[in-house]
């Protein structure tokens, strides 16, 4: 849906539209090969909270993004996301602003009723819109791609995403790419509600810093097609965080 100083947030997003299908992704931490049809657009609000230390210090970071969603066609979406972050440190220092803005555009070209599996390649690019001095952004434009698979195995659909993020004009002390890769298995309860079990794992940004390995359970609740709230909880397996939680809303339109 996910370098890491944390996110979150509550976020409703209230919105009036025609009524019409919903081609809603169904994951909640990866992305998903299902995309809006041809002439629909979807708009999500997503928040997120990441606890962790610095040094002796606890710290939180949460932080809010506005996915905004176009379907070119039935299999190739473009994706603006733009977003805000606050972060604190106890008795530390602590920021609050606009952050970077990704963009990303996702083409499937493969489909699971056809081939047996959905396949498709994720291009995105995270421009640098946010104040790096302060803690808010990256400071550089970082290009990237995810290859997204999706398979449905029995009643459980397994989507699974690898790929990297390069670090242009990377600082002294930071990684040139960063890679990662999710698995996220989907149990649907009923048509209208899913449960969602995510491992995880991405490489660390910083020269010597613990890589990011998480777990992760949540649940995505449709009420009607164009509409769905979600709520997820994770934990970091490695010392880059300590745990965080997600609350999402959207609405297709």
């Amino acid at each position: 849906m996910t370098g890491r100083m944390g996110l979150t947030a509550a976020a409703v997003l209230c919105v009036f539209a025609v009524a019409a299908s919903a081609e809603w992704e169904r994951t909640i931490f990866a992305w998903d090969t299902r995309l809006p049809a041809q002439g629909k657009f979807q708009a999500s609000l997503w928040g997120d909270y990441y606890a962790y230390e610095v040094g002796d210090a606890d710290a939180t970071t949460l932080d809010g993004v506005l996915y905004l969603t176009y379907g070119i066609a039935d299999n190739w979406s473009a994706c603006v996301a733009p977003s805000f972050t606050s972060w604190d440190v106890d008795d530390g220092d602590s920021e609050s602003g606009i952050s970077d803005t990704l963009l990303t555009t996702t083409y499937r070209f493969m489909e699971e009723k056809d081939s047996g599996a959905d396949v498709a390649i994720l291009g995105r690019a995270s421009l640098p819109t946010g104040d790096d001095d302060k803690g808010l952004g990256s400071g550089n434009v970082e290009p990237g791609f995810l290859v997204l698979a999706a398979k449905t195995l029995g009643p459980i659909v397994a989507v699974a995403n690898a790929g990297a993020t390069a670090i242009l004009d990377a600082d002294d002390g930071e990684e040139d790419f960063i890679l990662r890769g999710c698995i996220e298995g989907i149990y649907p309860l009923n048509e209208q509600l899913n449960i969602n079990a995510l491992l995880s794992a991405e490489t660390a940004r910083a020269d010597g810093a613990d890589d990011d390995v998480e777990l992760g359970l949540g649940t995505r609740f449709t009420p009607v097609e164009q509409f769905f709230v979600l709520g997820a909880g994770y934990v970091c397996l490695t010392d880059a965080y300590d745990w965080g939680a997600t609350l999402a809303t959207g609405y297709e339109f």
